[in-house]
């Protein structure tokens, strides 16, 4: 539990959301998630699945269909690579939407023990495991990935 609220505050704190972000859902996703209303940052987040989430499937079904390598994580030197990144915007939106919606589910899990936010929890970080393009910028210079912080979340579940 320690490890993950160090987790949350480092992201929470980041504000890739506000920089880079092409939605304003998922911009005030993260607002509402960085003020810890958590609810709020998963009505935001639903938003955002839903008016991107076709899309941004569809994205990821062209780059997979045309054998584009995954993105890096960490620190990306080569500018064509960092702009090919960010030219994902509804991908990098949408994998980071079901990020903040599977994290803020958590914390309500965490608080309630109401099994639906359990569900919801694991059900959102499978939907950012699967978008494994996607990348969120931190203005600290590196990217990270949603679905790989997803995949984590799920195995440790």
């Amino acid at each position: 539990m320690r490890l993950t609220f160090a987790f949350l505050l480092l992201f929470s704190s980041s504000t890739c959301f506000f920089s880079f972000s092409e939605e304003g859902c998922l911009k005030n996703a993260w607002s509402a998630f960085g003020k810890r209303d958590y609810k709020s940052a998963i009505a935001y987040c639903d938003s955002c699945i839903k008016k991107f989430g076709a899309l941004a499937r569809d994205q990821q079904a062209k780059v997979e269909k045309d054998n584009i390598p995954v993105p890096p994580a960490g620190k990306v030197e080569d500018e064509a690579q960092k702009n090919l990144i960010f030219s994902r915007g509804l991908l990098n939106d949408v994998a980071t939407a079901y990020w903040i919606k599977g994290e803020s589910a958590e914390h309500l899990y965490e608080t309630s023990k109401a099994m639906k936010y359990r569900t919801m929890s694991q059900e959102a970080f499978k939907g950012a495991a699967e978008l494994k393009y996607g990348r969120c910028w931190d203005p600290k210079g590196w990217f990270w990935s949603p679905g790989d912080a997803a995949k984590k979340k799920l195995s440790a579940q």
